[in-house]
C-alpha cells in the first residue's frame, strides 16, 4: 500500500514539474512580439513534446472517462480536454502553415493565407481562455501538489519520464496517430468555400504600424496584458462558479 501510495505522489511530482514547463513555454509561445517570430515558431515546435508528454501522463484518466462517452455519465471536465486538445492541434496546424521562419530556415514554404492567419489567431486566443478555465478546474490539485514539492529534492521524479514513455510507447503511437488524423482533418479546411471566401473577402489595411504606435515598448506590454487578461477572468470566473456549486450542494 505505501509502495502505491509513493508511486502516485512520484508520479503528481513528475506531472507538476512537466506542467510548470508546459505552462512557461505556453505563456512564451503567445507573446510572440516578445520573443520575436523565430524563437515564437521554434518554441511552438517544442511545447508539442510536454504536451503530449501530458496527454500521456494522463492516458488512464483519457481511457476511464472514453469508456463512459456512451453510457451518460460523461463529465464536462472530458468534453472540455477534447476542446482543449482540438484548439491546441488548430493552434500547431494554423502555426506552421503560415510558418515564416523557422520552416523557410530548412527549405520548407507554404503559401501564408488571411484563412489560416486568421485561424491561427483565433485559436490562439481562445486557448488562453480555454488554459485560465483548465487551472480553475485542476487548481486544488495543483496548490496541494505545489506545496509538498521541494523542487530542488524532488527534481530526480523526472527521471520517471523516460522509463513511462518506454512502458507506454503504444499510446503515444496512439495519441500522435489520433493526432495527425485530427490535424490532417484540419488542413483540408483550407480547401472548403468557407476558407475560400476568408481568403476572397480579406482587405488588407494598408497602414504603417510605427506611425499607429508612437509608443514603442505597447509592442511588448500589450500582448502580456491580453495573455494575463484572458488567463486570469476566465480563471476566476471558473472558481466562482464552483464554488457557488459547492455551496448549493
Amino acid at each position: 500500500m505505501k509502495k502505491i501510495k509513493n508511486k502516485k505522489g512520484s508520479i503528481s511530482k513528475l506531472r507538476v514539474f512537466l506542467d510548470i514547463f508546459f505552462f512557461v513555454l505556453m505563456v512564451l509561445v503567445l507573446v510572440p512580439q516578445s520573443t520575436g517570430i523565430a524563437l515564437h515558431e521554434w518554441l511552438s515546435f517544442v511545447i508539442t513534446i510536454p504536451f503530449f508528454l501530458h496527454l500521456l501522463l494522463n492516458w488512464n484518466w483519457i481511457v476511464t472517462n472514453s469508456k463512459k462517452l456512451f453510457s451518460r455519465k460523461i463529465k464536462f471536465d472530458y468534453v472540455f480536454n477534447w476542446l482543449l486538445y482540438i484548439v491546441m492541434l488548430l493552434v500547431t496546424v494554423s502555426g506552421i502553415v503560415i510558418s515564416e521562419a523557422a520552416l523557410p530556415s530548412i527549405g520548407i514554404n507554404f503559401t501564408i493565407t488571411p484563412f489560416w492567419t486568421m485561424l491561427h489567431n483565433a485559436s490562439a486566443t481562445l486557448i488562453i481562455v480555454l488554459l485560465g478555465i483548465h487551472l480553475a478546474l485542476h487548481w486544488k490539485w495543483i496548490v496541494a501538489t505545489i506545496k509538498k514539492l521541494h523542487l530542488v529534492a524532488d527534481f530526480h521524479h523526472t527521471k520517471q519520464l523516460l522509463k513511462i514513455i518506454k512502458n507506454q510507447r503504444l499510446e503515444l503511437f496512439i495519441l500522435l496517430v489520433v493526432s495527425v488524423i485530427i490535424s490532417l482533418g484540419i488542413w483540408l479546411v483550407e480547401f472548403t468555400n468557407w476558407a475560400e471566401n476568408i481568403n476572397l473577402n480579406n482587405v488588407k489595411n494598408k497602414v504603417e504600424s510605427s506611425k499607429k504606435f508612437p509608443k514603442q515598448w505597447l509592442i511588448y506590454v500589450l500582448p502580456l496584458l491580453k495573455v494575463s487578461v484572458f488567463l486570469c477572468v476566465p480563471a476566476l470566473i471558473t472558481g466562482l462558479i464552483v464554488r457557488l456549486k459547492k455551496t448549493k450542494k
